[in-house]
């Protein structure tokens, strides 16, 4: 019997990832971070990232990349809303997805916008910037849009579409 040692290739070592280890241990921050509440009306809000970090002049932001929000209404109504970047801003209650968002609701409709706000707190969407939308009823395009809780006694949501709106009207056969 005997034992002979094989030649090792040293470009044959077992591969590492690819980490720069000084950034990781300059910037704080959390990868996969998952949060969610519920509002005084019984909206459940849900957030999501691939990674977040703290804002370097603000400690009460946190700035994220890969961000998705779930708003859920008691009566199983749905918006996700999904965005390459963002931020969200605990001291003002916004969750402000950014790079070209996609909002998706449960009623057919699908929003895009550079930018659009969730406040947390009151359960509301909005954008600042122009608004492309497809749904049931066609296509919209908008300046911006507002979807709010009406104070009245039903207490629903009112979504309105602002500055410049063109609708393309294409009924279901």
């Amino acid at each position: 019997l005997f034992f002979v040692a094989e030649t090792l290739d040293p470009d044959a070592a077992i591969p590492y990832a690819d980490v720069d280890v000084e950034r990781l241990l300059r910037e704080q921050g959390v990868t996969q971070p998952a949060f969610g509440g519920v509002t005084e009306d019984g909206v459940a809000i849900s957030m999501s990232a691939q990674a977040v970090r703290p804002g370097a002049e603000q400690r009460d932001r946190l700035i994220g990349t890969a961000l998705s929000t779930t708003l859920t209404w008691p009566d199983a109504a749905q918006i996700d809303i999904v965005s390459p970047e963002g931020i969200v801003d605990f001291a003002s209650g916004e969750a402000i997805l950014q790079g070209g968002a996609t909002l998706t609701s449960s009623t057919g409709y699908v929003v895009t916008s550079e930018r659009i706000v969730a406040r947390m707190d009151a359960a509301s969407v909005a954008t600042d910037s122009e608004i492309s939308a497809t749904g049931p009823a066609g296509t919209v395009t908008a300046g911006r849009l507002e979807l709010t809780r009406q104070t009245d006694a039903d207490g629903g949501y009112l979504l309105v579409f602002k500055d410049g709106v063109q609708l393309l009207y294409q009924p279901q056969p």
